[in-house]
Order: C-alpha cells, then structure tokens, then sequence
C-alpha cells in the first residue's frame, strides 16, 4: 500500500510539475523561416544562413540558426526578430547538469526574458536536444 501511495505521488507530483517547455511555443513555419534567414543572415555579417528552431514566450523569441561559416548559435530577441536586432547569442555545447547555470546565464544577459523561455532553453541545450 505505501508503495502505491509513493508511486502515485512520484507520477502525480512529477505530472503537475510540467514539462521544462510548457507554454513556450516552439512552431515556425517554413515560410516564416525563409523570411527571417536574410535578415538574421544580414544581423550576423554572413552570407547564407538557415534558421532551424524557435522557441517565444510573450514578446520573447529564442532563433536557432546555422551560419554555415561558424557555429551554430541560439539568438535571443525582445522583439519581432524581423524588426529588431538580437539581444544576446550563446553557441557552444553544455553539460547535462550545467541547467542552472545556463537558466542563470539567461537571466544575465538577456534581462527580461521570461522565466519560462530562460527554464525551456536551460533545458533544451542541457538534455534536450542529443549531445
């Protein structure tokens, strides 16, 4: 009995936490892509550029893009990305328990952003995406 008890509050405590994206949205179509490459492309000093995920919350949006002439990187805008110029860029690789520090990372250098996107994108290049 008591280990029924435990597990449903594991299931249960663990469910109502939520997922490390919930209420980030994540979708960007192909057309609003193809839209944004020249302008970040031009943002970036280079000549080609493809963008390959977003992630926005409120007026918040995270562009992961790939400059085919450097690293990959992550452009943190506090406006429409088609209108203004990015706040913040990380490239790199990080450890699984590097979340904090990279959540705190966000904070710092791109003061404003909300919670939810600064804890999605921690966990996204923590353990989400393969390293």
């Amino acid at each position: 009995m008591r280990l029924t008890i435990a597990l449903f509050i594991i299931f249960f405590g663990s469910a109502a936490a939520g997922a490390p994206c919930d209420g980030v949205e994540s979708s960007l179509s192909i057309e609003t892509k193809t839209m944004l490459a020249p302008v970040i492309a031009k943002q970036l000093q280079t000549t080609t550029l493809d963008v390959l995920s977003s992630f926005k919350s409120g007026a918040w949006t995270i562009l992961y893009v790939n400059p085919h002439d450097a690293d990959e990187a992550f452009l943190f805008y506090s406006g429409d990305p088609l209108t203004s110029r990015y706040v913040t860029l990380w490239a790199g690789a990080a450890t699984r328990n590097e979340e904090s520090s990279i959540r705190k990372w966000v904070q710092a250098n791109a003061p404003g952003a909300p919670a939810p996107l600064a804890k999605c994108f921690a966990w996204y290049v923590t353990k989400g995406r393969a390293h």
